[in-house]
């Protein structure tokens, strides 16, 4: 698992977009999070958090980069 903490945008792009992924974090508000999509592309909100647009069982998804300890794993 890789924290999304340790990349920054141009390096999520190359390695996220298009890509099957699996996202976990242990956020209070959620949680045990645990999301598997493909990832559409990769947005900057105004607070600079990413925003992961996902597509999962043709449904699309907005994930936030700023949930407590955010991974991933390229499936």
């Amino acid at each position: 698992m890789n924290l999304v903490s340790k990349y920054g945008y141009s390096d999520l792009c190359k390695l996220l977009i298009g890509k099957t992924v699996n996202f976990k974090s242990d956020c209070q508000f959620f949680p045990n999070f645990d999301v598997t999509g493909i990832v559409l592309k990769i947005d900057i909100a105004k607070n600079n958090e990413f925003i992961f647009k996902i597509s999962r069982n043709n449904k699309k998804y907005d994930i936030g980069s700023r949930m407590h300890n955010l991974s991933f794993t390229v499936l």
